[in-house]
């Protein structure tokens, strides 16, 4: 079938031959619509989108989006970022708000179009500015595309919709592993099931500051260092929040730049550390951590990172649960701090308590937890490979 989708009569259109540009401003809090459709709620290469902000904290005049149209981000091209909304919503002025002109392009088809390879190319090229590069719409409608007629548009989608259909399946059953996961942590962490003293914690459990766990620390090292004396590994935000087994080890690919011996003495990360990010341009991205799971010499941490050295005895597989329980990630959010870019104050995350129990324990919920875990990774890895299929298929076909 693919074969015969590929020998194809193809037809000249200019964007704006495909969609309309709906620009219908609203004032978010007289909208009467609930939910925001923010950049920052859209992923890159996801047709669905799965988190959204509330329209009563906006200032000034936003796009009102319908359902069935596609929300795309004109900021940051690079980041390939479009969306179907699945129902009436207030839309980011930071977004083009795209609807099919149908006698041109199928409505199914075009979200596959725009996250063609075809398609991404011209809109990088196209954006202006270095800091956040952006797509002007003027420009964007004048680009010339090469499509296929209606007739194999409806063929190519019918394919495409049924790798959709899978991909967005295995996505109910990643959010439900990842519910059971939070529930079942919430529950180990805090002793549910066991029998509690006038302080609310299990027999030997103990309540303690982050700050008395161990040495608290951060670093002077970024990826903008010059001149020094030594190439070495750089961990950054981003190695700890992509994380999914939340584990720094030799299998990630570091960032290589350079630092100085005094750096590369006082930021040498050790077996056992955790690192935190204490800052995310959303709050529900602060406070997530992971632990260094292997000596890994010439490795330093970047400043964008908290790192913990223990003092305290805590087993090394326990670290990866104890400090991402949502609860302790609940806390981290509401003390956060931010207008565009939200920060955890160190004094803050110091003064934050854990519930740490006995090492026996620790043991077992971190040998439950592994399991869970472990499901939610082979979901994941799943999804991961089903949309390169359906990436593949994607630039192949249009």
């Amino acid at each position: 079938m693919q074969k015969k989708i590929k020998n194809q009569k193809l037809i000249k259109f200019k964007f704006s031959d495909l969609v309309e540009n709906i620009v219908e401003k609203i004032i978010p809090d007289k909208s009467g619509l609930d939910h925001y459709i923010g950049l920052k709620h859209l992923d890159s290469g996801s047709l669905k989108i799965k988190r959204y902000g509330e329209t009563s904290s906006l200032i000034g005049d936003k796009l009102k989006i319908y359902k069935g149209d596609l929300i795309f981000a004109k900021r940051n091209a690079y980041l390939k970022r479009v969306a179907i909304a699945d129902f009436d919503a207030v839309a980011s002025a930071h977004s083009l708000v795209l609807r099919a002109k149908t006698h041109n392009i199928l409505p199914d088809f075009l979200p596959y179009f725009l996250l063609s390879e075809k398609f991404w190319q011209k809109a990088i090229e196209i954006s202006v500015g270095s800091l956040s590069p952006t797509i002007n719409w003027k420009t964007l409608a004048e680009q010339v595309f090469f499509l296929p007629g209606i007739d194999e548009q409806k063929k190519i989608t019918k394919l495409l919709n049924s790798i959709n259909e899978m991909i967005l399946n295995e996505d109910v059953l990643l959010e439900k592993i990842k519910i059971y996961y939070d529930a079942k942590t919430i529950n180990l962490l805090n002793g549910h099931n066991l029998v509690k003293n006038k302080k609310n914690l299990p027999e030997n459990w103990k309540l303690i500051k982050i700050n008395e766990l161990g040495l608290i620390s951060t670093s002077s090292v970024d990826k903008k260092n010059r001149n020094n004396e030594k190439e070495i590994n750089l961990i950054n935000y981003m190695d700890v929040y992509t994380s999914v087994d939340k584990k720094i080890d030799s299998k990630i690919e570091f960032m290589k730049v350079t630092a100085n011996s005094t750096q590369i003495k006082n930021n040498q990360v050790s077996l056992g550390d955790v690192l935190f990010n204490p800052s995310s341009e959303t709050s529900d991205d602060i406070g997530h951590s992971a632990v260094v799971y292997e000596n890994l010499p010439n490795t330093l941490y970047s400043y964008h990172l908290v790192n913990l050295k223990f003092k305290v005895k805590m087993d090394l597989e326990f670290k990866r649960f104890v400090f991402n329980n949502p609860e302790i990630l609940n806390q981290f959010t509401r003390k956060s701090k931010g207008a565009t870019r939200k920060i955890l104050d160190l004094n803050d995350f110091r003064e934050t308590f854990v519930r740490v129990p006995p090492i026996n324990i620790q043991k077992k919920i971190a040998d439950e937890l592994s399991l869970i875990n472990d499901s939610f990774i082979m979901c994941k890895n799943r999804i991961s490979k089903s949309k390169m299929l359906q990436t593949s298929l994607i630039n192949s076909l249009i």
